[in-house]
């Protein structure tokens, strides 16, 4: 069990130690989470891990040199500590960047917190996982994903003084659901934020069933059988919010960071105040956003307490992030976007993504699509093309249908994508009211991205895929 004050306990020691080794500027990042996991495969839960993860990421500053270190375990910092000061001096020197500006302690967030959330209760996942697989098998299908829930703690401190710590929770669960008898047919669906009952099960499971229901019993039409290679296709299409996180992730990384901004590596590379997006497009970073469930952090890895962001108002680029180190190279203001010390190297990045939706329904969407249109669920491995113009790839799958006179008429293959993202935001037609999407790879600290679905215009698709079994 966490106790309320160790990761504050343990950063307050490294970075005592540091200072008495001889550092003339450090600061401690120490992150401590809890987690119980239940992994699903075809209705049975056969990975149940539970466990606790640690993070220590410290910066050490003598003279003209500066060393970063990141571990796992809080047991022997102590000693690396000391050998690294021991060699800084064999390092080459540099201009190391020394932060000046200490930061009011923000406090504990009450929304960042839940109790019951905090109880690690592995019968609760269980118990939501069983009623999922239960309703599921109504529809003759069955759940495979994973439920999980954590809780944690994060503190930073410096040697300017700034001292920072807050406690979160957090739960998720991403479902996906498949024909017993046709396992070809499948669906996705994800839902969480800080509290376990966060996670919507209804609302999963009958979106689950009613995309799978749509492709039983029929054959998936694959839109590029009698395409040469290299030939392309344009269509309409309806993306889902699962589609959006994974795409805006990417975005908010690569073309918001004040890093690839500055060095002319990204789409706002001197476009800041020009269009660069539709007019119905507007994107923040903001950890207030009552939408995101409560998981908006209220500090970043300098100790700099957060505030909301805009990036992109009505299509117009308004700024770049920047931590203090990048806003001292380049003449900026910093924003509350640093990351740890060990990856200062990569820039500033976005933590809670918001984008504005409006209110069109993924229902009135498909009623009003005349043309061939493709309504796609989830992207999978998704990929950067080309920096400067934000040109993406990836592949639509796990539900991806064909919508024909305002009705859906074929479920369709899996297809691959390579689109400029900024080009593709200039011709979106509808959105539908943006909501969290929130499917993390580990229970580590909370993030996710508020999206909406969005009916684009002449979305590129270069290929599809072939099935292997």
């Amino acid at each position: 069990m966490i106790r309320p004050t160790e990761t504050q306990e343990t950063a307050q020691r490294l970075l005592s130690l540091a200072r008495k080794e001889g550092a003339e500027f450090a600061e401690v990042m120490a992150m401590q989470n809890e987690f119980s996991l239940k992994r699903i495969r075809q209705n049975q839960v056969d990975q149940p891990p539970a466990g606790e993860q640690w993070s220590i990421d410290l910066a050490l500053v003598k003279g003209k040199r500066r060393k970063t270190v990141c571990l796992d375990n809080p047991l022997g910092v102590e000693k690396i500590i000391r050998e690294t000061m021991e060699r800084i001096d064999l390092l080459p020197e540099h201009e190391p960047h020394v932060p000046t500006e200490k930061f009011a302690s923000v406090g504990q967030p009450l929304s960042l917190y839940d109790k019951k959330t905090a109880e690690l209760s592995g019968d609760r996942l269980v118990a939501l996982a069983q009623e999922a697989t239960r309703q599921l098998a109504h529809h003759n299908l069955f759940l495979s994903g994973k439920i999980l829930q954590g809780r944690g703690e994060v503190s930073y401190v410096n040697t300017v003084g700034t001292r920072q710590n807050a406690r979160f929770t957090q739960a998720s669960a991403a479902f996906f659901a498949f024909g017993a008898d046709d396992l070809f047919i499948s669906a996705y669906e994800n839902s969480g934020g800080i509290s376990i009952d966060h996670i919507e099960i209804e609302r999963m499971v009958g979106k689950l069933a009613e995309k799978c229901e749509l492709q039983r019993g029929k054959k998936k039409i694959d839109l590029f059988s009698e395409k040469d290679g290299g030939e392309e296709i344009k269509m309409d299409v309806i993306l889902e919010p699962y589609f959006f996180s994974t795409l805006f992730g990417w975005l908010g990384f690569f073309g918001f960071n004040g890093l690839f901004v500055e060095h002319g590596e990204s789409f706002i590379s001197d476009k800041v105040g020009q269009q660069v997006m539709g007019e119905n497009i507007t994107i923040a970073d903001d950890p207030a956003d009552n939408r995101n469930k409560g998981m908006g952090f209220p500090f970043d890895f300098e100790g700099r307490p957060r505030k909301k962001i805009v990036l992109v108002e009505q299509g117009i680029a308004k700024r770049a992030l920047y931590d203090s180190a990048l806003a001292a190279e380049w003449g900026k203001e910093a924003t509350c976007n640093a990351l740890p010390p060990s990856s200062r190297s990569e820039g500033a990045a976005p933590f809670d993504l918001v984008i504005e939706g409006g209110n069109t329904s993924v229902e009135e969407m498909i009623k009003h699509s005349k043309e061939p249109t493709l309504w796609i669920t989830k992207l999978h491995y998704p990929g950067m093309k080309h920096y400067q113009t934000a040109t993406m790839t990836g592949v639509a799958q796990h539900g991806v249908f064909l919508v024909e006179n305002g009705k859906v008429v074929s479920p369709v293959e899996n297809v691959r994508f390579e689109e400029n993202i900024p080009e593709a935001l200039k011709r979106v037609e509808a959105l539908s009211e943006s909501r969290l999407v929130f499917d993390p790879l580990s229970p580590s600290l909370p993030s996710g991205v508020v999206a909406p679905a969005m009916k684009i215009k002449q979305f590129r698709f270069v290929g599809s895929t072939q099935r292997s079994i």
